[in-house]
């Protein structure tokens, strides 16, 4: 479910405008345009599209850009905490660091009081992003398209992790990363939040699938998971925008951490199979041979010379990552009356037919 939303956007256009001003030269009087919200994703951070222009050095200067700000918590949030701050450092050094394509951050606030919430602001890049709502496997640009222009697609979109991955961080950026709070290692810490994360969204209820497969994934844990690397984290292709089936932004960083490539290659994967489960069950056509497990898999390791390891276990943690989601996203829909609460709260979990085979 989309991120509901309660602010006015009159007012928060107004907010933006004194803020922006305080920021820019004396004289430069900015006008906004009229906010706009994006359709077709987004559960988290609220994002706000606008158009701005000033007068500096005796011309007129602007452009669209794209506000990120934290929800109020008090609204059911998806997550119990925001770090926009990872958000920024990602796309900062990500931009500095390789030739993945990620906008560029033009002003941040740290001052709730602003707008009530710390957010951050950066250049808008038009593209098309496969939706989330409607899945795009039902139908849109990327349905249409020749296959040939579908596999153009994945093979950039696999590209973009292998360039991820292929980063040397150095002591700052890993600092910006890391979650010793979780655990020592990486996948300690991954697994450390996920737990965190899962008693957190549950609100005291039990959930069975998510429980047995949290069992599942310690007694299968893998014995060398490595020293581990960026991890984009919301690593799919409705992250990422395209012109014309060219990638030109990477979107999403507020899950980025330290850990395995697997980690993210497993969730891309994963979050396809779910969309693709949808049209399994409604008898349609979907999109067969598009983003297939083993073919993700040899053009990853075709990239990087990176053999992939123990992906059953990754496939299991990113449908694990998901189910907590899924559970959070389904209370707040209850909550909002968008949905009703079922008996069984297994039913919450949306996904939870793809860790069946496993457990």
């Amino acid at each position: 479910m989309p991120l509901p939303s309660k602010r006015d956007t009159a007012d928060l256009r107004d907010q933006l405008t004194r803020w922006l001003a305080r920021l820019l030269p004396r004289g430069a009087n900015p006008e906004l345009s009229s906010l706009s919200v994006p359709e077709g994703t987004g559960m988290s951070s609220e994002t706000f599209l606008f158009d701005a222009h000033w007068r500096e050095d005796g011309e007129t200067r602007g452009g669209s850009y794209v506000a990120r700000m934290g929800p109020d918590m008090n609204d059911f949030p998806a997550f119990p905490e925001y770090d926009l701050s990872l958000q920024v450092e990602c796309l900062r050094f990500v931009a500095e660091k390789s030739d993945v394509p990620v906008p560029k951050v033009a002003w941040t606030e740290n001052d709730p009081s602003v707008v009530g919430t710390p957010f951050y602001v950066m250049e808008r890049i038009d593209g098309t992003a496969p939706t989330d709502v409607p899945p795009y496997v039902f139908g849109g640009w990327l349905i249409d398209a020749e296959p040939e222009r579908r596999a153009e697609l994945q093979r950039s979109s696999v590209g973009i992790l292998a360039e991820l991955h292929g980063i040397r961080l150095e002591d700052r950026e890993r600092k910006i990363l890391d979650r010793p709070q979780y655990g020592a290692s990486p996948m300690d810490q991954h697994l450390g939040y996920q737990r965190a994360y899962y008693h957190w969204a549950r609100e005291g209820v039990s959930f069975r699938c998510i429980e047995h497969a949290f069992d599942w994934l310690d007694a299968n844990r893998p014995t060398d998971p490595g020293p581990g690397g960026l991890n984009w984290g919301d690593a799919r292709i409705g992250n990422i925008l395209f012109r014309d089936f060219v990638p030109v932004a990477v979107l999403d960083w507020e899950m980025a951490a330290l850990g395995p490539p697997e980690v993210d290659l497993a969730w891309m994967v994963q979050m396809h199979a779910f969309f693709a489960g949808f049209t399994e069950a409604l008898d349609l056509p979907g999109l067969p041979g598009f983003m297939e497990r083993d073919a993700v898999i040899s053009h990853y390791e075709q990239l990087t010379g990176h053999s992939v390891r123990d992906f059953d276990w990754y496939f299991v943690f990113a449908a694990l990552r998901f189910m907590i989601v899924s559970i959070r996203t389904s209370m707040r829909a209850i909550a909002y009356g968008q949905m009703e609460k079922p008996e069984d709260p297994e039913e919450m979990i949306i996904n939870r037919n793809q860790v069946v085979p496993f457990l």
